[in-house]
């Protein structure tokens, strides 16, 4: 009973947050709306590459921290290892690691110089005032 009560709220979650997409409803739309500027374009040029490292990243994580629960619980290993460094191992992990912030970096420092750039002359310029309760235009 208990895992029933939890999967029917987990799935009331996960189906009442779709109100917060409600901008432009389009038919099956699974991504951003059509973006207004070419700084918005660029943000999500910039978020679906980060896509593209998050992902293998995660799932490579989850296959790995799966593979040594398993392979190094206490039943099967009843001894502990006394391997104290694998140099390898450690420059693997500390040159990956490096490798793939740099490649997330450049873009997003280009990102960044572009969004600090002064903009070109408005079409429209709007005064608006903020109230305690109210805006003045």
């Amino acid at each position: 009973m208990r895992l029933v009560t939890a999967i029917a709220a987990f799935l009331a979650a996960a189906f009442s947050s779709t109100a917060a997409f409600a901008d432009q409803p389009r038919p099956w739309a699974l991504w951003h709306q059509d973006p207004a500027s070419d700084i918005m374009a660029r943000i999500e040029w910039f978020d679906a590459y980060t896509l593209w490292f998050i992902g293998p990243i995660t799932l490579l994580v989850t296959v790995l921290l799966a593979y040594v629960m398993f392979r190094f619980r206490k039943g099967a290993n009843p001894v502990a290892s006394k391997t104290s460094h694998n140099s390898l191992i450690e420059v693997i992990w500390t040159a990956g690691p490096i490798i793939v912030l740099l490649f997330i970096a450049f873009p997003s420092f280009d990102l960044l110089n572009r969004q600090l750039a002064p903009t070109e002359e408005p079409a429209i310029t709007i005064k608006a005032t903020g109230y305690q309760w109210y805006w003045g235009y």
